[in-house]
């Protein structure tokens, strides 16, 4: 009964701001107030109140009391179209409270620093706590070999545009990739080959046939729950890529931005098997910490870090110092453990129910890939075109991404469309996929 009275207040609260009665900036009834207005205990209103305060519906005022705030989660909910395109971490699991706590600390510890430049290739204190934290990952490296970037797309930016050593200049990708790369690779007329990737990984004698045969700088790949598609490689796939790579003098680009959702913790990345150091790992904590952070790292050979830092201090003097500072306080503690814990649960339970609907009523209809966590789905369609359907779904309240942007212009596309679960709660998910077999029925009739 206790949990139906706390889910009252807050089902309650959220109709009165979603109906206007309470205003953003406005200050809502005082725990006592409400309470006695409902005839509640004050406890099931604190409880309320801290869960409103959680999903950003309100703010609290020292001394003050609580306000209402105006946040995407407020304004999504007034639209009756889900969203299965948008990208940033759901506001649910964002740690705001924690950050913001190591972000005022980063103000006092490192009071001095943020008056000055720090060193281009990251604050000490950060590539410190970041070669003990990479061991998590099973990447033993040395401090050294970190870069801090400003965010991960500019590690791909500056790769994809410095010289290497073997003075090669094509990037191998897989077919389809990250569309941010392919922008990268596209406003730079950077030389291009691709790849296909399925479900099953990508033909490794098509692989050898590539790299013996044009002059590959280095193969950008997406090891795990690549995005668009959420596929991943085995083990024995990643060793095999590797073994090529070093045959033919290719580097490899490994993207791990999902590396924190990772539930089988024997799926080490391409890093960990690197013993000839041809592997440049990169990753960001965008996805699963806060997008705005602007904060990502580099693992980079010693053949190539004088030319990746030229690059870098060319683009930037160094990243923002009170964000490293503040990230580097939170992965010291244990919040940045608790929080990936947190957000692995959030995205099985979600990536597991997405699992459940498309197979209960897409199966006859289109080919649906939903990995056990991760944040992207993959649905490659049978007898209709991305676009058309795109545009279909929207019309009838479900938006998704066409993955067309994600393959080379001459590389043949498939027609498939991406869903993205960070946006969604378990009920918009069962009826996004009803929308989507009502809308392919329509379209085969």
């Amino acid at each position: 009964m206790t949990d139906y009275k706390y889910e009252y207040v807050v089902n309650t609260v959220k109709d009165k701001i979603l109906n206007g009665l309470y205003k953003p900036g406005n200050k809502i009834p005082s725990i006592q107030t409400l309470a006695k207005e409902m005839a509640l205990n004050a406890d099931t209103v604190i409880r309320a109140y801290k869960q409103l305060e959680t999903e950003h519906w309100i703010y609290a005022v020292a001394k003050s009391g609580y306000y209402v705030v105006k946040s995407i989660a407020i304004e999504d909910e007034k639209s009756s179209i889900i969203d299965m395109l948008t990208t940033n971490p759901a506001n649910e699991i964002n740690p705001y409270k924690d950050f913001h706590h190591c972000m005022e600390k980063a103000i006092s510890l490192y009071e001095q620093k943020l008056f000055s430049y720090s060193p281009p290739k990251g604050m000490p204190e950060l590539t410190n706590i970041l070669e003990k934290h990479m061991t998590t990952y099973q990447i033993f490296t040395k401090e050294q070999n970190i870069f801090i970037t400003s965010g991960a797309q500019q590690a791909l930016f500056i790769l994809a545009l410095m010289a290497f050593p073997h003075d090669h200049n094509t990037i191998l990708v897989e077919q389809p990739t990250y569309n941010v790369m392919m922008n990268i690779i596209n406003i730079n007329k950077i030389p291009v080959h691709g790849i296909q990737r399925t479900a099953s990984g990508i033909d490794l004698s098509e692989l050898e046939r590539i790299f013996s045969q044009n002059k590959i700088k280095f193969f950008y790949t997406m090891p795990r729950f690549q995005n668009p598609t959420g596929f991943s490689y085995t083990i024995k796939q990643k060793k095999e890529i590797l073994r090529l790579a070093k045959k033919y003098g290719v580097y490899i680009v490994e993207d791990d931005y999902l590396a924190d959702l990772e539930i089988n913790s024997k799926n080490d990345p391409l890093a960990s098997f690197d013993v000839d150091n041809i592997v440049i790992y990169v990753r960001s904590f965008s996805k699963t910490l806060l997008p705005g952070l602007r904060l990502g790292m580099a693992i980079i050979p010693e053949k190539l870090q004088e030319r990746f830092i030229e690059m870098k201090s060319s683009m930037d003097i160094n990243s923002s110092v009170h964000s490293q500072g503040a990230l580097e306080i939170y992965l010291r503690s244990n919040m940045y453990y608790s929080h990936v814990k947190r957000t692995k649960i959030f995205y099985e339970r979600r990536m597991d129910a997405l699992k459940r609907a498309c197979k209960n009523e897409l199966r006859d209809l289109a080919n649906c890939f939903v990995p056990p966590t991760g944040i992207f789905a993959y649905i490659e369609l049978n007898n209709t075109t991305a676009e058309s359907l795109t545009a279909k779904l929207e019309k009838n309240g479900l938006k998704v991404w066409n993955t067309a942007p994600a393959y080379i212009k001459s590389f043949r596309c498939s027609e498939g469309i991406r869903l993205c679960i960070c946006k969604t709660d378990i009920p918009s998910i069962d009826h996004a996929v009803q929308i989507i077999k009502r809308t392919l029925d329509s379209s085969f009739k």
